[in-house]
């Protein structure tokens, strides 16, 4: 399976991660994703710190957010101030 256009993000959490609707744990989980899964990444935000990391990433493909303390990305993502749940691009 091909990578996904830069930037990305690859799910290094050993028992994976939740997705949220807004970057905090206090949201609501939308879904989760496994180990080893890759994703598109559109931007980040500074937001709740998980682990001393307090970078949360904004899927590409999804309106919702990941906690950057469990995925490692790969190529540049821009930092956004908008913290609400993107629109589907369509």
């Amino acid at each position: 399976m091909a990578s996904p256009q830069q930037p990305f993000g690859t799910v290094v959490s050993s028992i994976g991660v939740n997705l949220r609707k807004y970057p905090s744990t206090d949201s609501a989980v939308t879904g989760t994703l496994h180990h080893g899964a890759q994703i598109g990444l559109k931007s980040k935000v500074r937001a709740q710190v998980i682990d001393g990391n307090g970078i949360w990433y904004l899927l590409r493909d999804k309106p919702v957010w990941v906690a950057a303390r469990h995925v490692e990305n790969t190529g540049q993502v821009p930092l956004s101030k908008d913290v609400e749940p993107a629109q589907p691009e369509g």
